[in-house]
């Protein structure tokens, strides 16, 4: 990824190292982009999918964490809580099948574990429970949040996409 990586603060696990990459993504091809600076890249794999959208010649424009969709939750009192949900990137791109065309995507960059049902562990410790107990609830909120997505999105012509490590690995953006 070159020197087109400037750290803004990296999470860091017990031993030190970082748990995931952060950092600013610098632009190559600024007439693009039509989000908010700095781009930050809250993973290398949104790093890769900024590269992708920035070098591509397919993407027409793009931005990062620029569209505000808005979701509703209701607590254990039964309230109705409206949230704000901002997906990962706004990409338009050029029609495969129909170069005259351009499909307007909304893309969230997930790990594919956190797209499945969590698995109830083996061994049951506490740690291990309370772990399960918050994948479940994560699960379950991300689940709400993209329904919404997916909606508000079929409403405006915009398509939701969900993009995990495996799909950048199958474009060549991640090894």
């Amino acid at each position: 990824m070159g020197n087109n990586n400037a750290s803004f603060g990296n999470r860091k696990t017990k031993t030190g190292r970082n748990k995931y990459k952060q950092s600013i993504y610098l632009l190559q091809n600024p007439q693009k982009y039509v989000g908010i600076m700095p781009i930050k890249c809250f993973s290398s794999w949104e790093y890769a999918f900024c590269k992708f959208c920035d070098l591509n010649n397919s993407v027409l424009k793009w931005s990062s964490e620029s569209l505000e969709i808005p979701y509703q939750t209701t607590n254990k009192n039964y309230d109705s809580e409206i949230h704000r949900y901002y997906p990962d990137f706004y990409v338009e791109m050029v029609n495969s099948f129909d170069p005259e065309k351009y499909d307007r995507l909304v893309i969230e960059v997930k790990p594919k574990h956190e797209t499945e049902t969590p698995k109830a562990p083996v061994k049951q410790t506490l740690k291990m429970l309370e772990n399960y107990e918050y994948s479940l609830m994560t699960y379950k909120k991300n689940l709400h949040k993209w329904a919404f997505a997916k909606d508000w999105c079929a409403k405006r012509g915009l398509t939701f996409l969900i993009v995990t490590e495996y799909d950048l690995r199958k474009r060549g953006l991640i090894p």
